[in-house]
């Protein structure tokens, strides 16, 4: 099949492709979970909306996915990362798809089978995917060819990666229009009226100088101002949007670095100078390197310069082409390393191509086709006619094949040194996955001197002897530690350093700590506080990455708001500064009592006069103050000589007077306010988006468990 052979080709769509990448960023922010726990329903992943989510049916939904990803990153596998990152896609989809059918099933907003068709291949094609279908060398524009491409795939085996593919991106299609038909509701709904527009236009074009003061929070002593119990729970009462909390843990911990000895970086050391007689006599100085070095390095050319000045002199003294040097330590390895070529190389190379497809229907016949090619350029036929007539690339055969200059940073590996030291309008022919390529050296840069170079690497690390040691430390640390109180003597005992950190429900790590999940996972599992966590083997010491870490569990947070005696401290700073703000402000505004100009109220007050240019309603600063937006939209809207009222700021209370106000209000055009116009349109419609559906997610009990199984 000549399309699948495309798609095994031409994949190298990341693995995002599989949210809806509109909403993505939304889904993350909104899940909440309920910090209830109960035996019956053991395997449940979550409840969304009140649906169940079981292990298996997830598991299911995550091994499609990975199926997708791998189609798409052309992939034999993927690595931890992106299977971690399908994982949390594939929950946020969930809730994501069962929220919004719901939603939609209420209103009775649906999508007809002529809106499907548009959008799977008709003339609304979903651009996700047009953009898949380009990637398999097929024209979205052409309906005859993208709906033969698609019956191919639909006529492949049920489990086969590309048909899993195409009916994932085909569900996602139409979810996303159904949300983005939901959107428009609300955007149709509503209007941005033209003197906004032109005010926010001239606004944009006009900038004042002020001059200013302020006078500080912290020239009011705390003993000044009293906040009482009542004033506390009132604003706590009032204001509890802002101690909003999610569920969390917070744990106190003890980390043990296993970390590589001084005998084991002068061991390491060692074991290269022993090598250092048989490298010399290597008679394959890359093969003897890859066959010693712990990390194989990409063979290529080097020239003077590129590498430290000591290298260099040893590379192109012209006489070290069996000397050996090093060890040398870099990037936590000892190095050997010995020149194993040296040539003249251009820097960058000029390329022709022609490109030649090939499948199971007519390998035989552009073999011997390439072969005839081959054979006519070797005769001095004309590269570029050829290019023009049988190259399968419309984009460079116009052009006779040209593709440009390439660096050998830009080259396949694999073709790099023979292209690099071809003759020039050499012609090379590379077999590929997709066919067969026919590359000419039609240009190159002045070559110099370069080698290759073969490095043996031993990486520096622990021991198995210093890794017992370090082991060894942490379980003498643990010995007969069980409860909090325990675990602070010990500290105290033995000299540790206490560490702290708070853990979300799906945290793969811990700042500084590497590999952290089933330290995660048992704060979560466990029920209460006060007692050092074990691991599944009941082991109190965590191995996470280079780390053996001691935890316990010191708090449990549930979600929903902050009780009031821990947000009790933020709540008396925010008084006692609107408190010492209000008395700040009388005392501006006594002195501004007959007095004519700012200067008289900063001589009153014993502050000092500070002068700004050029501020406008969109700026971020006030020079010589900071951030401080409230106070730039006061003086922005002041008149010339104008003496603003007392605005309270961040740094404290301000009182400012505009020296000079230049507009460019007649200057702005029809297009520009159009312009703004539209900006604001868009801006208006991604914040509909955003809060419908987080708050659609936010009204809906959202439990996630996946933390009991991963």
């Amino acid at each position: 099949m000549a399309t699948l052979q495309k798609i095994r080709n031409q994949g190298g769509l990341l693995v995002g492709i599989i949210m809806v990448a509109l909403l993505a960023f939304i889904v993350g922010d909104a899940l909440s979970s309920s910090p209830q726990i109960i035996n019956r329903g053991r395997n449940k992943v979550g409840v969304i909306a009140g649906e169940s989510l079981d292990i298996q049916e997830y598991q299911a939904l995550v091994s499609n996915n990975e199926n997708v990803s791998r189609v798409m990153l052309k992939l034999p596998s993927l690595d931890d990362a992106q299977r971690q990152q399908v994982q949390d896609e594939t929950w946020q989809m969930e809730v994501l798809r069962i929220v919004m059918e719901q939603e939609l099933e209420k209103i009775g907003l649906g999508v007809s089978n002529d809106e499907i068709y548009d959008r799977l291949v008709g003339d609304m094609l979903d651009p996700t995917i047009a953009q898949f279908m380009s990637s398999l060398g097929v024209n979205p524009a052409d309906k005859a060819q993208l709906n033969a491409t698609i019956q191919e795939i639909l006529q492949t085996p049920r489990d086969n990666p590309y048909k899993i593919t195409w009916q994932f991106l085909e569900k996602q299609a139409i979810a996303a229009y159904q949300v983005a038909k939901y959107q428009s509701l609300f955007s149709k709904a509503l209007y941005i009226p033209g003197e906004q527009v032109n005010d926010l236009a001239v606004s944009a074009g006009t900038t004042v100088d002020v001059s200013y003061l302020v006078k500080g929070y912290h020239t009011v002593s705390d003993s000044a101002v009293t906040v009482t119990p009542h004033e506390i729970k009132e604003y706590y009462n009032t204001h509890q949007h802002l101690f909003k909390q999610q569920e969390s843990r917070q744990i106190t911990y003890v980390s043990f670095d296993v970390s590589a000895s001084a005998t084991d970086i002068e061991e390491t050391r060692k074991s290269l100078e022993e090598l250092i007689p048989e490298f010399k006599t290597a008679g394959n100085v890359i093969e003897f390197a890859n066959s010693a070095t712990d990390k194989k390095i990409e063979q290529r050319f080097y020239k003077k310069g590129e590498m430290n000045k000591e290298l260099d002199a040893f590379l192109f003294d012209g006489t070290n082409n069996t000397g050996v040097y090093g060890p040398y330590e870099e990037n936590n390895a000892y190095n050997l390393l010995r020149v194993a070529a040296r040539e003249r190389v251009p820097d960058s190379v000029r390329i022709r191509r022609i490109f030649l497809t090939v499948d199971q229907t007519n390998f035989e016949s552009r073999t011997k086709l390439a072969d005839s090619l081959m054979q006519e350029l070797r005769g001095g036929a004309n590269f570029e006619l050829l290019a023009r007539k049988f190259s399968a690339d419309p984009n460079s055969a116009v052009n006779g094949g040209d593709i440009g200059w390439f660096t050998q940073e830009m080259l396949p590996p694999l073709w790099r040194d023979t292209l690099l030291l071809a003759r020039k309008n050499d012609a090379k022919l590379f077999p590929t996955q997709g066919g067969l390529i026919i590359l000419q050296i039609s240009g190159q840069s002045k070559p110099v001197e370069k080698v290759i170079v073969g490095i043996v690497t031993k990486e520096i690390g622990p021991s198995e002897q210093t890794t017992n040691k370090i082991y060894n430390e942490a379980r003498v640390f643990v010995d007969n530690v069980e409860t909090i109180a325990d675990f602070e003597k010990a500290v105290a005992d033995k000299g540790q350093t206490k560490r702290y950190a708070t853990l979300n429900k799906n945290d793969k790590t811990i700042a500084g700590v590497e590999q952290a999940r089933e330290i995660v996972r048992e704060a979560y599992m466990s029920r209460s506080t006060g007692k050092v966590l074990t691991n599944n083997r009941k082991s109190p010491i965590f191995e996470c990455g280079n780390k053996y870490i001691v935890a316990v569990l010191t708090s449990i947070k549930k979600e929903g708001v902050s009780p009031l005696q821990e947000v009790t401290p933020l709540i008396q700073q925010e008084l006692v500064r609107k408190k010492k703000g209000e008395i700040i402000a009388q005392e501006l505004q006594a002195a501004a009592a007959g007095s004519e100009s700012l200067l008289s109220i900063a001589r009153k007050t014993n502050t000092e006069i500070i002068d700004a240019t050029d501020i406008s309603f969109a700026s971020l600063q006030l020079p010589g103050a900071g951030i401080e937006p409230k106070v730039i939209a006061g003086i922005t809207r002041l008149d010339v000589n104008q003496i603003s009222p007392p605005i309270t700021g961040n740094q404290g209370v301000f009182m400012a007077i505009v020296t000079n106000k230049t507009s460019d209000a007649e200057a702005v055009s029809p297009e520009e306010i159009e312009q703004r116009k539209l900006a604001l349109e868009k801006t208006r419609d991604e914040l509909i988006l955003y809060q419908m559906v987080y708050s659609i997610i936010r009204s809906k009990k959202i439990e996630d468990f996946r933390y009991r199984f991963y």
